[in-house]
């Protein structure tokens, strides 16, 4: 801090009342320093800072400080940078694991970071939050409408793109806004302001990481026909499984049909196969079952474990082909078919009307 006359246009120690040259009343302004060179630097508030030193500036000096005023361009430049480093994480770990194959574990990782990057940026970004409505002379108390759901982020994004106020406040003096040319971040010991390019590629690259974590992401689900997150799907059941699980149900079905009841009970869980009780309601389930049946979408509805094993119910679209006279007839209907993995194959644990209730083994 130092004190200015108006009369001397001079600065003076922040001690001095009055002007050592003239005597008159001096008052309190924001200056940090005066350089060698004799320019006078301003706390960096008042500066257009690189996007290099504000993300800097906002994690170091101003971590946990809530006080002052916070210019918009300072809160745009921090979140621009913060949004893309997050979606920079995203994109090189999903794109990796999908153009390597390497399995979720990458996955995993890059969540791990986005969660504690996440954490340790959440107090001066939260401090940031407060320090920008100072500026268009607001309360600091609008951060608390991120408490209301939805809606409350967005108004606070509003109040957060107000222009400051061009004259000082409760919340301190008025940003000046300064452009910083090299010569004076040679003095100042930081980047130049960015330019408007660097804004357009720092955007630019935002987009791209965000599109290639949606490319990624969807890709990763088995044909983009579960309901369930992909990746999480295919870490639970493995790749491959829903047209392992298709094949099995069709398979039974085509044996149903020709009569083969022996291969029939090669695509039903062992407990079917080997308990002579079971083994007699799906015989004559096979023998009353429609003919001509296809096996449309298999959507998962849900997967648990049971001893160890996998299991999968699907929603399964079943299509009912009858020869009519001089025509084909065909219909529709929905059925729940309950998948076991046994020895590595999906095996058929038997079929529902309504989703079914099964407890856990």
């Amino acid at each position: 801090m130092k004190r200015y006359c108006d009369s001397c246009r001079q600065y003076c120690d922040e001690a001095a009342m009055f002007c050592p040259k003239c005597g008159q009343y001096t008052t309190l302004v924001e200056v940090e320093r005066i350089a060698p060179e004799g320019e006078i630097i301003y706390p960096l508030a008042h500066y257009q800072l690189s996007y290099k030193d504000t993300f800097l500036y906002v994690v170091g000096r101003k971590f946990i400080d809530a006080n002052g005023r916070a210019s918009r361009g300072e809160f745009f430049r921090f979140l621009l940078v913060w949004l893309l480093v997050m979606a920079g994480i995203l994109a090189v770990f999903y794109g990796l694991t999908v153009g390597l194959n390497l399995g979720v574990y990458l996955i995993f990782f890059a969540w791990f970071l986005l969660i504690t990057i996440g954490l340790l940026s959440l107090i001066p970004l939260l401090a940031l939050c407060v320090r920008r409505p100072h500026d268009p002379d607001k309360s600091s108390a609008l951060i608390f409408l991120l408490l209301i759901p939805l809606i409350g982020p967005l108004i606070l994004f509003v109040f957060m793109c107000l222009k400051g106020k061009q004259e000082d406040n409760q919340y301190g003096e008025a940003l000046r806004n300064i452009v910083i040319d090299k010569r004076l971040a040679s003095i100042m010991k930081v980047s130049p302001t960015s330019s408007a390019l660097t804004t357009q590629i720092l955007v630019v690259l935002l987009v791209s990481a965000i599109g290639i974590y949606g490319v990624s992401s969807s890709s990763m689900a088995p044909d983009n026909k579960t309901e369930l997150s992909g990746w999480l799907t295919n870490l639970i059941v493995g790749e491959g499984s829903e047209e392992a699980a298709q094949a099995a149900a069709q398979g039974y079905f085509d044996a149903v049909n020709e009569k083969d009841y022996d291969k029939a009970f090669t695509y039903v869980t062992s407990q079917g196969n080997t308990n002579p009780v079971e083994k007699q309601k799906w015989l004559e389930s096979m023998k009353s079952a429609p003919k001509q049946i296809t096996v449309g979408h298999l959507r998962w509805k849900q997967i648990s474990f049971v001893n160890n094993r996998k299991r999968i119910i699907c929603e399964a679209d079943l299509q009912i082909t009858k020869p009519g006279e001089g025509a084909v007839e065909a219909s529709h209907m929905t059925r729940y078919i309950s998948f076991l993995e046994e020895d590595g194959e999906w095996r058929i644990e038997g079929f529902y009307n309504e989703m079914p209730k099964i407890k856990k083994e």
